[in-house]
């Protein structure tokens, strides 16, 4: 009788080392995974620079990895429009009227890839008069929606200070800025 608890405590024994042997292996795997995911994590920003007479929004990867834009979004006054040049007419039509108003715009939008430690120009404008933007500029908002090569996705969004917003399994519009 003695020697069947022996055997019945050496099993029991045995099960909780297994136990923990898995519990192991399954949290190495998660630390794996983490590690793997910081290796290829993009990190996307908007830096403007401006200068007497220009003006420019650019979006910047600063990340480790590619940063593949899923959508973007341009908004004035908190109405969506369908491209930055729409939006930049709406901000600037005082300058628009005097004819001393030249901008390029980049499209932002599905597919497109920014790669670590590269940039994409937004918009770059000209204007004699800078003052007049400078007024709207709070009114323009902008949101990127971008993932990683393993499809974990973010939002990066015009104005806001802090770290782009984690939006993996969430749904968002999927749109381009032309």
């Amino acid at each position: 009788m003695k020697a069947w608890k022996l055997d019945l405590w050496i099993a029991l024994a045995a099960l909780v080392v297994s136990g923990l042997t898995a519990s192991a292996a399954l949290y190495q795997s998660k630390v794996f995974s983490d590690q793997l995911s910081a290796t290829v994590w993009p990190y996307l920003s908007f830096t403007t620079t401006a200068g007497p007479s220009t003006f420019t929004l650019t979006l910047e990867n600063d990340g480790a990895g590619p940063a593949i834009i899923d959508s973007a979004q341009v908004f004035v006054d908190g109405k969506p429009l369908a491209s930055m040049s729409s939006a930049l007419r709406q901000l600037a039509a005082k300058a628009l009227r005097h004819g001393a108003f030249t901008y390029t715009t980049s499209s932002v939008g599905p597919g497109q890839v920014i790669r670590a430690g590269a940039s994409a120009p937004v918009v770059n404008v000209n204007m004699r008069d800078l003052s007049i933007l400078a007024g709207a500029y709070n009114r323009l908002t902008m949101n990127v929606y971008y993932c990683s090569l393993l499809n974990r996705c973010w939002v990066v969004k015009l104005h806001t200070t802090g770290h782009p917003a984690d939006v993996t399994g969430q749904s968002y519009p999927h749109t381009a800025i032309q």
